[in-house]
């Protein structure tokens, strides 16, 4: 599953350009508030195969997003997920971040994504179970990654 961004540019107070899966768009909207140029902002992605991304991963890739800016709000770069799997409420989020790069372990209490562990590098089945993700779950996910990534591999 190959992530593309869907980047939304504010150039004047306007004119809205709109990047994304091999469209480029001007759209004329309202005046507001913003008399300048605004940062880039990944407002959502979408997969190669135009598939939507559930509401669910969407929720772990935030989460992720936001663990890993922590205290780094003014860096140049912005991290991006390039895939997430998701079982019974629990996650991995692979992440790169410049050269940099690694996977995030979540889980689901009460209806909020927790980061559970993360960093550089890969995860496996005895990361996860450190990390509280039951044995049966934490093979599951890993599978599940390796999946993905393969797929990723193959386009």
């Amino acid at each position: 599953m190959k992530l593309k961004h869907l980047l939304l540019l504010t150039l004047t107070t306007c004119t809205l350009i709109v990047i994304g899966a091999n469209i480029a768009k001007a759209i004329s909207v309202p005046n507001s508030a913003y008399p300048t140029v605004l940062p880039t902002t990944v407002l959502a992605q979408s997969t190669s195969d135009e598939q939507v991304i559930s509401p669910e991963v969407e929720a772990v890739n935030q989460a992720t997003l936001e663990h890993l800016r922590q205290g780094r709000e003014n860096l140049p770069q912005s991290p991006s997920i390039s895939r997430t799997v998701v079982h019974e409420g629990y996650a991995i989020a692979t992440w790169a971040w410049g050269e940099a790069g690694g996977q995030t372990v979540l889980s689901l209490v009460d209806n909020v994504w927790t980061v559970l562990a993360g960093g550089g590098g890969a995860v496996d089945v005895s990361v996860l179970e450190a990390a509280g993700v039951p044995s049966a779950i934490a093979e599951q996910l890993i599978e599940s990654d390796r999946a993905e990534w393969e797929g990723e591999a193959e386009q």
